[in-house]
């Protein structure tokens, strides 16, 4: 085994981890590009580190602290790096690792993130044993003492994620990923126990390929190389097709400039600008293992354009021959598609440097509201055109402090997508005689809009119901159709919301006194140009001047779910047929 390969030899794991790393691939010759680019990237973070590591020691949190050792690791122990066995890096290093050691919990958990965490100390765990794998693998005696303490974190670390628990579907991956790698330097039955009870739950993936918490950002990210992990270092091939199925799908959420569309997402990315550069380690991997030109292309892409934030993974680089190996030839990603996934409620369009999104997926109508804290992103639609992005198309019906219209799902027939929601209000009527209490004091329940002290489900209501309905049509020259229907109830005060991404120019719209980036487009089209790039929007309504109101549970605890961006309000009082064209 080179430099490069995996480090059971030298650790003592069994040599059959090594052989599922590499018997699936083709004879390809190994690319000493990329690696050096790796190599390069990782001096700069090293750089970085080193100049601040005392600081980091005194405020930083646990995954600062373990990537540190992640990223100055690899620098030691990489031969075509300048900090080649370079012996002023042993001391901050240990220096961290006594940091370490004060700060862990006599359970072997960190308090970084959440108080006595295992997965937080999971995520820490993946690289920590990368560090040391390739310190013991490097075999300098000038690491001696530091190998000695890394290997006491670990195994104090191990400890709490074989009984410990998780927050959220994620984590149990990052815990198996952990505990695979520190079984691969230092075996231990137990810990191949504990994956194998979090794999018999079952991965949990849709069809479509959507993992349960539907966010790019702290599920599929973190999924996708915790899979890979457990797949190489417990020799488990079968873990490699959820990865495959969420990558593919990730294709068609991908932008023309990297971003990953997270109109969907469940969770912290919602509403964020998400870059594909996360995906990078699972995407060159995959690429090469199964010869797929299009996983090529989106590892090319994240060369090309975010090498410098790579440097992270010389780690793995140097751990795993795969890694080294030429991309198979790549070939241009779909330019021109329609894909519809339906377990998410969301249709992804693209045609050339056009991009839009239909989406109908919140979870507002599963009984759930905004208190679940699962998917409840207003937006039905988004479109860009090059450098011009309208991030969101929104609405909102003044009725009874509601908020935004959120579908009861997405039908698609054809190249017509509906949107449809019809909520309803209650007005509470007394309580039936036998519940009524002299002391005036009930059941603390929701209302639907906020909570209070009247045992609300209990008390006859009458009802007053608002139907609101959109029809998308893609069309034929170019852009989108979007006709609403406001309800029959008359007089509600509907606000149509536009908002695009700041860096550009708006025309045809006047401005809002109340709100600075807030406009109306009162009559003819406005236009949103950035660069060379233009969207058109209209026919412009005023026909009032409120702004559109989230529901009372923002407001009342003072949230926000307010769009980023330049707003475009367009106002209709119901009931009326409007058609929106975005062009």
């Amino acid at each position: 085994m080179d430099r490069r390969s995996f480090i059971a030899k030298s650790a003592g794991a069994s040599l059959s981890v090594l052989a599922f790393g590499n018997s699936l691939l083709q004879t390809k010759p190994v690319s000493g590009d990329i690696l050096l680019q790796i190599v390069r990237a990782n001096e700069q973070d090293t750089e970085r580190l080193l100049q601040n590591y005392r600081r980091m020691n005194e405020s930083s949190g646990g995954r600062a602290l373990s990537g540190f050792m992640l990223t100055v690791s690899a620098a030691y122990c990489a031969k075509d790096s300048r900090y080649y066995q370079n012996s002023g890096l042993i001391q901050p290093m240990l220096e961290v690792v006594n940091e370490l050691k004060r700060r862990q919990n006599p359970d072997g958990t960190f308090d970084f993130g959440n108080l006595q965490s295992p997965p937080d100390t999971g995520f820490m765990v993946e690289q920590f044993f990368r560090a040391q794998a390739l310190l013991l693998h490097d075999g300098s005696p000038q690491t001696s003492d530091l190998k000695e303490g890394l290997k006491d974190v670990i195994l104090k670390s191990t400890e709490a994620l074989i009984t410990g628990g998780i927050h959220t579907p994620n984590h149990r991956w990052v815990i198996c990923a952990a505990l695979a790698g520190v079984h691969s330097l230092y075996p231990d039955q137990r810990y191949v126990n504990r994956i194998n009870d979090w794999l018999g739950e079952g991965i949990g993936q849709d069809s479509d390929g959507q993992h349960p918490e539907r966010s790019p950002n702290y599920d599929s990210a973190v999924n996708n190389p915790s899979l890979l992990d457990v797949a190489i270092y417990l020799n488990r091939p079968e873990l490699l097709e959820p990865i495959r199925k969420n990558l593919d799908m990730t294709i068609y959420l991908l932008e023309p400039n990297g971003e990953v569309d997270t109109i969907a997402s469940r969770r912290q990315d919602a509403g964020r600008v998400f870059m594909i550069n996360r995906y990078y380690l699972p995407y060159r991997y995959m690429a090469i293992i199964d010869n797929n030109p299009h996983f090529a292309e989106v590892a090319k892409f994240i060369e090309e354009n975010a090498m410098q934030q790579l440097g992270h993974h010389l780690a793995d680089f140097l751990l795993h021959d795969t890694l080294n190996k030429m991309l198979p030839a790549n070939s241009s990603l779909p330019e021109h598609y329609t894909k519809h996934l339906e377990n998410s409620h969301l249709v992804r369009i693209r045609r050339g440097n056009i991009t839009a999104s239909v989406f109908g997926g919140t979870d507002w109508h599963m009984g759930h509201g905004a208190w679940s804290g699962l998917s409840h992103n207003p937006t039905f639609f988004k479109m860009r055109k090059g450098d011009a992005i309208l991030e969101s198309v929104r609405m909102a019906p003044a009725f009874f402090s509601t908020g935004y219209f959120r579908s009861n799902g997405l039908i698609v027939n054809g190249n017509t997508y509906h949107l449809t929601e019809q909520r309803q209000t209650p007005y509470h009527q007394p309580l039936p005689k036998e519940l009524r209490k002299e002391d005036g004091l009930y059941k603390m329940s929701p209302d639907g809009r906020f909570f209070s002290m009247m045992d609300f489900e209990n008390r006859p209501k009458d009802y007053i119901r608002l139907k609101t309905e959109i029809k998308i049509r893609e069309l034929n020259s170019g852009g989108f159709e979007l006709e609403i229907s406001g309800g029959e109830i008359p007089n509600v005060a509907y606000s149509i919301e536009l908002c695009f991404r700041k860096g550009g120019e708006l025309s045809g719209v006047i401005p809002q006194d109340s709100d600075p980036d807030g406009y109306f487009l009162k009559e003819g089209n406005g236009i949103y140009r950035a660069g060379d790039d233009t969207i058109e929007f209209g026919p412009g309504m005023m026909e009032h001047r409120r702004p559109p109101r989230a529901n009372e549970q923002y407001t009342v605890h003072n949230g926000t779910i307010r769009a980023e961006g330049y707003r475009v309000l367009i106002n209709l009082f119901s009931p009326f047929q409007y058609t929106l064209r975005i062009t």
